[in-house]
């Protein structure tokens, strides 16, 4: 059945890419969202705030579109910013600051209109200016900026000459130099935005939906300052359905209904405060929307409520430091963790849900015909998964052996290893269980480095860890948005995994016009991932989360997007 699902997601981001050219207007856009199956059954009735709803979110410290990286940063950002395109309620692609496109038949050039009458607004709703091409352009051109350090830079590198551009700024040895009016974007006109890519690309409007890609408001930017963009509510402007007016960081956001929105009419939904708040606040009425582990869903289910699923495509991981300053760089070591972890043990103790060991690191991006990528993955492995569910102690054993030896240690007491995790309580849990497998099964005394959000970010960019746990959901419908994280020069590399021959395949798949051809060298990718690993895929994330009666229909949570609550409906 969720294997099904991924085949849906892939035939409609087929037919969306396939779309030549065409428009999409507000009529057009499916609002209908969800129906809530408890609405009026009176066990929790939600928060009291007319008009207002209070979901739970992970950390937000970033929220300039340049920088951000996480998932409830991008959640947050489709509801305060219009990209070129955006998704509906049922990830079916649909106007958003460009309200046509049309494109040269070998797909390579694109010409998107930009509606007319699009509005800048700041934290207090007050129009500042206009939304046109040049923002865009302004936007993209920032993103390549090597001073800004954004880890999605790579994202604009899809544009003509766009990476070389972005050699040249950084100083690459060799580089020619190029101009920014020499890179595949341009402002024809205010409201007329034209593109050239650098190869074909078949999911190009799914790819320009991303929230990396977000327009900026030049002049205002510039006042502000690129250091202070992005810092607080003021320090944005926003041209999407909400607007920011309140943040405390790493606990709540809070958004505001934007009445200058192109399509506010069809948003009754005043407020939504992002909480960094659970289980026992949804119980208590303090929260609208919470994520559940698998006891907190039994013991719903227990009193008659129905909790709702979310199959997101995440999957969750080890990065591993591969660098000369960690014992990881062993690649026999790296082996005799993966070996030695149990990751059904860590799926029944830990979350007691529908998580399931992967069996490929991709998790169930579409392949060309109906199995899934991660399918066709297995297949080409003998019908085998490439990562097992239970762990094997003695292989385990025998590459921890050849690690002694190749780092020059007589005993396993003298690795030194730690795993670095971030706040809360199946995090911690979470590592204390792997922890204590790796004690077991080969001696070795691992430490847990519990970190506040922050302080974790700052660690994982400057590869200062051992282990990290973490983990990557798709930005669209391709095995590219997982297998590109492990280009050497890629902004969300944080391994340090260097490997020449992978990075011609990433480049030999983006130049690959035949999908099953390419859809072969994305299964050699994740071959070479399994016998490098600067990773440790531990499981596939199934989740469960509960909305109080007060919502009634028109909230999603899905694949790439996280939630829509745009066009949520509230009982009266």
């Amino acid at each position: 059945m969720k294997n099904r699902r991924w085949v849906r997601l892939f035939a409609m981001a087929m037919m969306c890419v396939m779309m030549l050219s065409g428009s999409a207007l507000a009529s057009e856009i499916d609002m209908s969202g969800e129906t809530n199956p408890n609405a009026g059954l009176g066990y929790y009735p939600g928060t009291s705030e007319a008009g207002a709803i209070s979901v739970e979110c992970s950390t937000m410290s970033v929220m300039n579109p340049i920088l951000m990286t996480y998932n409830t940063e991008f959640s947050i950002s489709l509801h305060v910013w219009d990209c070129l395109v955006k998704l509906d309620t049922q990830n079916n692609l649909v106007a958003g600051a460009a309200e046509s496109w049309e494109s040269s038949e070998d797909g390579m050039k694109w010409t998107f209109k930009i509606r007319e009458g699009g509005k800048w607004v700041n934290s207090a709703g007050e129009v500042v200016g206009d939304v046109t091409a040049h923002d865009f352009v302004f936007a993209w051109s920032e993103l390549l900026n090597p001073t800004n350090a954004a880890k999605y830079y790579y994202f604009a590198t899809i544009f003509k000459n766009a990476q070389a551009y972005y050699d040249y700024l950084s100083g690459v040895e060799g580089a020619e130099e190029v101009t920014l009016d020499q890179v595949g974007f341009r402002a024809v006109d205010d409201y007329t935005l034209e593109i050239e890519l650098e190869n074909y690309l078949p999911y190009l409007l799914q790819y320009l939906k991303f929230e990396v890609l977000t327009p900026i408001y030049q002049p205002f930017y510039e006042e502000v300052g690129a250091e202070n963009y992005g810092t607080s509510p003021e320090t944005l402007l926003y041209n999407g359905p909400f607007y920011m007016t309140d943040w405390v960081p790493e606990y709540t956001i809070t958004t505001v209904r934007n009445p200058n929105w192109w399509n506010a009419e069809n948003v009754t939904l005043e407020k939504i405060n992002w909480v960094k708040m659970k289980y026992y606040a949804f119980l208590g009425g303090e929260m609208d929307i919470v994520n559940l582990t698998g006891e907190q869903r039994a013991a719903l289910e227990a009193k008659g409520f129905t909790p709702s699923a979310y199959v997101g495509g995440y999957s969750y991981y080890f990065w591993v430091n591969t660098l000369e300053t960690s014992d990881m760089r062993s690649l026999n070591l790296r082996k005799a963790v993966e070996a030695a972890i149990d990751r059904q043990q860590l799926i029944d103790t830990v979350f007691k849900n529908d998580n399931k060991a992967p069996d490929a690191f991709s998790f169930g991006i579409s392949g060309v015909a109906a199995p899934t990528f991660a399918e066709v993955v297995v297949e080409a492995n003998g019908g085998e998964p490439l990562y097992s569910a239970n762990a094997d102690p003695e292989k385990a054993k025998e590459y921890l052996a050849a690690a002694l030896e190749e780092l020059g240690y007589s005993d396993a007491s003298e690795v030194k290893l730690s795993i670095m995790t971030s706040k809360g309580t199946q995090n911690e849990l979470f590592s204390k269980v792997v922890q204590e497998q790796l004690r077991q099964t080969l001696g070795l005394e691992v430490d847990i480095e519990i970190l506040t959000f922050t302080e974790w970010r700052a660690r994982l960019n400057a590869k200062e860890f051992d282990i990290c746990h973490g983990g990557w959901g798709p930005d669209y419908n391709d095995p590219m948005t997982d297998l590109d994280l492990f280009e050497s020069t890629g902004g969300n590399n944080h391994t340090g995994y260097a490997n020449p021959e992978y990075d011609a395949l990433l480049d030999a798949a983006r130049q690959e016009v035949d999908p099953v051809a390419r859809e072969q060298i994305f299964v050699q990718l994740e071959f070479m991932l399994k016998e490098d690993l600067p990773i440790i895929p531990i499981y596939w994330r199934y989740e469960d989360y509960a909305a109080s009666e007060k919502l009634v229909s028109g909230y999603a949570r899905m694949p790439f997007q996280g939630y829509n609550l745009i066009y949520t409906r509230l009982a009266d």
